[in-house]
């Protein structure tokens, strides 16, 4: 989603200024653009000293496909989390209404949904309801 430069500068200055809270990342803007990602995990994962989460205790990676570069969450982020560990991979994709829940070792399991679906997702139930395409 992109952004006009003078949101972009004021979304920058009022990120800075948030302080940081245990299991919520901040959202990342960069290059004018919001990362549309979101993880699921463990509360136990954040007792870590690890400065980081490591990817054995991500449960499900969330993505809303962008329209600029929609190949990177098809092909390498599904490769990447797969190769990761990371047992659930749902992609929500505004373009068209659609999406893929990738599960099993390796996302051997790939399901597809349409917005408005009820979607089996590890142990939750999802309603899609709500998502809406892009304009």
């Amino acid at each position: 989603m992109s952004t006009d430069p003078a949101t972009y500068a004021r979304l920058r200055e009022i990120a800075s200024r948030l302080p940081a809270v245990p299991g919520i990342s901040k959202v990342e803007i960069a290059n004018g653009m919001i990362t549309m990602t979101m993880m699921v995990f463990a509360e136990a994962a954040l007792e870590s000293a690890a400065p980081a989460l490591l990817p054995h205790e991500v449960v499900l990676v969330v993505e809303v496909v962008s329209t600029s570069n929609p190949e990177n969450d098809y092909e390498n982020k599904v490769h990447d989390y797969a190769a990761m560990g990371i047992p659930h991979y749902l992609l929500v994709d505004p373009r068209d209404g659609t999406g893929i829940v990738h599960s099993q070792p390796g996302y051997a399991s790939r399901e597809k949904f349409a917005f408005g679906d009820t979607v089996p997702v590890g142990p939750w139930t999802i309603d899609t309801s709500g998502l809406l395409t892009y304009a």
